[in-house]
């Protein structure tokens, strides 16, 4: 079961709830009998309310029944495709990268379009950014790829091998076209498949984009201690270097500036120990 595919069904399930709120119980309630074997200790959260909190950031908790949370979309939601400039919206709660393409039509749309002049960026900070053709990122930013024209016919390919034969051929015909995905979704609707093809299409395209963030994480304890130890050591190697100017000076000064010198007690009866 992929974490993808949960977090769609919830986003999809509450934005078409609009305006009718959804409860907690409500939601679980569905999450369970659409994905029973769905636990969200295995993502790394201690319930379902964690789990959204970190995932679907466009989700909010919009109040309280009893005791139970009602969930209502933080705004409203945007057309996919009816973005006209690429821009990042503002974030304050810093949700995951995949949080934020399944919630910033701006950064899906640059995403899912492999023809887009617009460049998707990862911050060090995961923060991710639509950048302009004019515009320049940082060095250290990580751009995002777009997904390809061959990955998008193969998740439509994907899609119509589950759908019954006598759909297909006429569907996989309509892939041999240069622009092939107007008559395809044309002939989906007439199809009736047109909604099931939306949710398979966004699940798929936030599969691959998955694979092709870059991975990016801060620095680990033990690497942050790594590096200030070998700046430590590469502050002290200097030391071999002074001993060979010492030894240098040294000979070239004459007996009288070799008694003036004030050398530690110590070293001079080692020295002498050593004869």
């Amino acid at each position: 079961m992929e974490k993808t595919t949960v977090i769609t069904y919830i986003a999809k399930l509450i934005s078409e709830a609009q305006p009718n709120p959804i409860t907690g119980g409500q939601l679980s309630a569905r999450v369970k009998v659409a994905f029973p074997e769905f636990n969200a200790p295995q993502f790394g959260c201690a319930n379902l309310r964690q789990f959204i909190r970190d995932n679907i950031p466009d989700i909010a908790e919009k109040g309280k029944a009893g005791m139970d949370v009602i969930y209502g979309l933080r705004a409203e939601q945007q057309s996919l495709f009816g973005a006209s400039t690429a821009e990042t919206a503002p974030t304050t709660d810093q949700p995951t990268p995949l949080g934020q393409l399944l919630t910033n039509p701006r950064i899906w749309k640059t995403f899912a379009s492999p023809d887009t002049p617009y460049r998707l960026y990862l911050l060090p900070s995961g923060l991710i950014r639509v950048f302009r053709p004019e515009e320049t990122p940082d060095p250290t930013w990580s751009q995002i790829p777009p997904i390809s024209a061959e990955a998008l016919q193969r998740i439509a390919k994907e899609f119509i091998s589950e759908l019954p034969e006598s759909q297909q051929e006429m569907l996989l015909k309509t892939l041999e076209q240069p622009r092939w995905w107007f008559p395809f979704f044309e002939l989906l609707g007439a199809l009736g498949q047109k909604s099931k093809w939306v949710f398979f299409r966004r699940r798929r395209i936030a599969e691959e984009f998955e694979r092709s963030i870059p991975k990016v994480s801060a620095p680990s304890p033990a690497s942050k201690a790594l590096e200030r130890t070998t700046r430590v050591e590469q502050a002290e190697r200097p030391d071999s270097l002074l001993r060979h100017i010492a030894s240098s000076a040294v000979e070239r000064m004459t007996d009288s500036e070799l008694r003036a010198l004030n050398l530690p007690l110590g070293y001079v009866i080692d020295v002498l120990k050593a004869r």
